[in-house]
């Protein structure tokens, strides 16, 4: 909770808010070392893991 004496953030709530959950996104597919070190060295591999990282994240809730 802000204070009196604090600046205003510069940002809305909810972009902060979203921002948030983006930053928690990418935290949770980095546990998967071939998303966090990039493993895949071809264009057409790494959104694939990345996307198969992400169902599984998924699956997992």
């Amino acid at each position: 909770m802000p204070r009196k004496n604090d600046t205003e953030v510069a940002c809305p709530k909810r972009a902060n808010s979203l921002r948030h959950l983006v930053e928690n996104l990418w935290a949770g597919l980095k546990e998967w070392r071939a998303v966090a070190t990039r493993y895949e060295k071809t264009a057409a591999f790494f959104p694939s893991v990345i996307l198969i990282a992400a169902t599984a994240g998924y699956i997992k809730v």
